[in-house]
């Protein structure tokens, strides 16, 4: 069964892409799989080599399922065929599949190594497109496979794709500094309140029904407590580690799923100069901003259990010096309150005569201690659905 056709304003998009080399960012949600699978129909012939990369494994997979359904470009019942390298194709092979032609989709580390070796034909190159052009820097491998294929293959196009437009706005331009590491000139913005973007989903709008769930007290609770140990993290953080601005790195640009990043950004020049301690700390406040995550997501067992982990990855084995400096934020005030009200959610104590007996015999069984009382909060979303 072949997808539906392309929307007017997907249409538009695609054209834009083919027309010239530019730096693509739509918003979320407006089908850019699709156009990706477009796209390399369209560049995918025997007589075109294109790579494709910073490509997940999950957008791997959309395109080839995409590529099953859609007909070739060459308005034959053939279908285009998506060449996938990883690190178990020996070198002769991929100078087989580069000889061959087509889409190939190859990890940077990969394709630099061929480049440099010579078992790429860059001459044979036609181009290049760039799945999650927004995690492009300046330093990063795809930003020097560029500059090597550009060098030796000038008339190679390349056309670079993001469906994350918050993160351009992170940092000092980060839109300028992204197209100079693409090499790219021309962006093509499409967010959701363009226009032709309105017209074409509001002809076809869905009936939308919103249900709200408050949550309970004990998730609030968990939610102030793991805030508290961000704030008080944050501003441990940015008193180790002067090269920070306060201003953009704060407990109300925590929320956003992009804050890890800004962070490393900004630490990245003097990442080298920093103590062992300013590096766990970043890693610590990843973890807090994990847990503020997982505590609408995750059931109160699995909440606990991710809880434990952590507990568990700072104590250093018996006979061996401990790997790692411990998290500072676990000896906190916040972190006691945490735990505490996440038990609390699992099981309450008791004292042993209300304990009947054969419940205490059944907790001895399962090795636990005779004077709790299983709780097991339900999440207040199954109780809405």
């Amino acid at each position: 069964m072949s997808p539906p056709p392309l929307l007017p304003f997907q249409r538009q998009i695609l054209n834009g892409l083919l027309d010239e080399d530019a730096l693509c960012i739509v918003a979320r949600g407006l089908g850019i799989e699709r156009i990706l699978a477009e796209l390399g129909r369209a560049c995918a012939t025997p007589q075109a080599l294109v790579f494709l990369i910073n490509a997940s494994d999950t957008d791997e997979d959309d395109l080839k399922h995409l590529f099953m359904q859609l007909p070739s470009g060459e308005q034959t019942d053939q279908h285009t065929h998506l060449q996938i390298v990883k690190n178990e194709t020996n070198s002769a092979l991929r100078a087989q599949l580069y000889r061959r032609g087509g889409l190939v989709s190859v990890t940077s580390r990969i394709l630099i190594l061929d480049l440099l070796n010579s078992v790429v034909p860059v001459e044979l190159v036609t181009g290049v497109i760039v799945c999650n052009a927004s995690r492009v820097s300046a330093e990063s491998i795809e930003a020097f496979v560029l500059r090597v294929i550009r060098q030796q293959n000038p008339r190679a196009f390349v056309k670079a794709l993001s469906d994350a437009p918050e993160a351009f706005t992170l940092g000092f331009a980060p839109l300028e500094k992204t197209l100079k590491a693409l090499g790219l000139r021309h962006v093509h913005l499409w967010p959701r309140f363009h226009v032709d973007v309105q017209n074409d989903l509001s002809a076809a709008a869905a009936p939308v029904i919103e249900l709200r769930q408050p949550q309970t007290r004990s998730m609030i609770e968990l939610q102030q407590a793991a805030l508290d140990c961000v704030s008080a993290m944050i501003s441990e953080l940015c008193s180790s580690a002067k090269v920070l601005d306060p201003q953009t790195i704060n407990v109300e640009a925590s929320l956003f799923r992009y804050f890890d990043s800004m962070i490393k950004k900004q630490l990245s020049p003097y990442w080298h100069r920093l103590s062992t301690r300013v590096r766990g700390m970043v890693s610590d406040l990843a973890s807090l901003r994990r847990v503020a995550e997982l505590i609408t997501s995750y059931d109160c067992v699995s909440l606990q259990r991710y809880l434990d982990t952590l507990l568990l990855s700072t104590k250093p084995d018996k006979g061996y010096m401990p790997s790692s400096v411990p998290a500072t934020w676990l000896s906190s005030d916040s972190a006691n309150i945490l735990f505490a009200v996440s038990r609390s959610r699992l099981f309450r104590r008791l004292p042993a005569d209300q304990v009947p007996a054969p419940t205490k015999a059944k907790l001895r069984d399962m090795g636990l201690p005779e004077n709790i009382a299983p709780v097991l909060e339900v999440p207040p979303k199954l109780q809405l659905l």
